[in-house]
């Protein structure tokens, strides 16, 4: 059976979940008690971020896209983490300025945003299979580990009338990640031909088949597999 035959022989019900958090025991935390029955939104649509935050124990969240552009204006110079940082920030106060007003008005509003970082280039989502398939040849044949980075951004609306109105805190997780340079060709055509990869930075999903192409990791697993 050819490369990939194999690949797409593999059930994706083998890579749905990340490996269970056994050693935390979030209900009874004081972050989950004191969050309990509160409205928190999760501003993003990533279907990773949801499953994430309910394996936490946090089932009754709302979701809400951000509706903003996913660029940053590049005269800025923004390095990969201050980027994603930056981007997370915007999306949060994007879902703030729109629920801030209703009732009741939300608790905690939560928003991430994923880059990885090949050498000195920056690689986000790819926008062909063309550009999926040449990221992820770069990052086989790449001498070094890429790096993952996520920037998390939590905003809480204040109960009274301080400017700007809310705490924004932000927090960047880092992972490193090297590819199985004996991957061949055909196997990264077919994983591109799969359609996995082409919503995530970095062309790839660790969670899903994209495990096949990965050697090693060095970091948070979770880190990566939020990343869309």
């Amino acid at each position: 059976m050819s490369e990939k035959k194999d690949l797409l022989a593999f059930s994706s019900n083998s890579f749905d979940d990340p490996p269970p958090y056994e050693s935390i025991t979030v209900l009874s935390a004081p972050l989950h008690q004191q969050l309990h029955g509160k409205r928190i939104i999760l501003a993003s649509t990533s279907p990773r971020r949801k499953r994430l935050l309910q394996q936490m124990g946090f089932t009754t969240f709302e979701i809400q896209a951000p509706n903003i552009s996913e660029t940053i204006d590049p005269s800025l110079d923004l390095m990969p983490w201050e980027y994603c940082v930056e981007m997370a920030s915007s999306k949060a106060l994007c879902v703030y300025k729109l629920l801030v007003d209703t009732s009741p008005p939300p608790a905690l509003i939560l928003a991430a945003d994923t880059v990885v970082l090949s050498g000195n280039t920056m690689l986000k989502k790819p926008r062909s299979q063309s550009e999926q398939l040449a990221i992820l040849k770069r990052l086989r044949d790449s001498k070094y580990p890429h790096k993952v980075f996520t920037g998390i951004a939590v905003i809480v609306p204040l109960k009274v009338p301080i400017q700007p109105g809310y705490n924004l805190r932000t927090h960047v997780e880092e992972s490193e990640v090297t590819f199985d340079t004996t991957i061949s060709d055909d196997f990264l055509e077919a994983y591109v031909s799969c359609g996995e990869g082409a919503d995530k930075a970095g062309g790839y999903g660790i969670q899903g088949y994209g495990a096949l192409l990965v050697e090693s990791i060095k970091g948070d697993y979770t880190n990566i597999i939020v990343n869309f």
